[in-house]
């Protein structure tokens, strides 16, 4: 049986060598691209969060009719507005004058499948307390200059970087939903996209009730 012949000290060296430069090698090695993309994304770095909120208002029935004072007229116009972007659900009417509650409510544009009437409260005549559930955003806190921008050998983004950007969209998003999904195509004709766009380049546009003076 033959026999190997014994590794010599240049053998074992360069063995060694390769080992270690296969280390080195393997310890280098790139991150995979999803990786990657984790640790340089200024919008999963400054990520905008969406939570939910309850949203209320208190007002004063009328004695008569359904006018409320110009006070509480403006409150409730912007109260609406917002439900309009943003709500969720619909809005519970807490009041000992429930139809009279209701009737307001629809006399100013809400539909009454978007009104829940509880008349099991403690809130007394003639006030009445509206709520509904909306889409809230968590802007992130920017400011972070942990990182220095002299010297930056890896070439990665600053630590603040894009958060400024992240935290105006935050701020200005008219309905905090659509960050998590944005509304379905409403599949409208063209036809009628292009009387919509005639009108109101003509000037005549005809606004929605609630879209009347805050």
């Amino acid at each position: 049986m033959k026999q190997r012949a014994p590794l010599t000290s240049h053998t074992t060296r360069r063995l060694a060598f390769l080992a270690l430069m296969a280390g080195l090698v393997t310890a280098c090695a790139s991150p995979s691209p999803k990786e990657e993309a984790a640790n340089t994304d200024y919008r999963q770095i400054h990520r905008i969060q969406v939570t939910r909120e309850n949203v209320s208002l208190s007002i004063s029935l009328p004695d008569q009719g359904l006018a409320l004072r110009p006070s509480d007229q403006r409150r409730f116009k912007v109260f609406l507005r917002k439900f309009i972007q943003r709500g969720r659900t619909v809005i519970t009417a807490e009041s000992q004058m429930p139809e009279l509650a209701k009737a307001i409510m629809i006399e100013n544009g809400l539909r009454e499948s978007e009104i829940f009437v509880a008349t099991n409260t403690t809130i007394q005549a003639p006030n009445a307390v509206l709520s509904y559930t909306a889409n809230k955003v968590v802007a992130p806190e920017c400011g972070d200059w942990s990182s220095g921008s002299s010297f930056n050998p890896s070439n990665k983004p600053h630590s603040n970087f894009g958060c400024s950007m992240q935290r105006n969209i935050g701020s200005v998003v008219a309905d905090p939903g659509d960050l998590l999904q944005a509304q379905p195509a409403t599949g409208g004709v063209a036809a009628r996209t292009d009387e919509a766009i005639r009108t109101h380049q003509s000037g005549a546009v005809k606004a929605r009730l609630l879209d009347g003076t805050p």
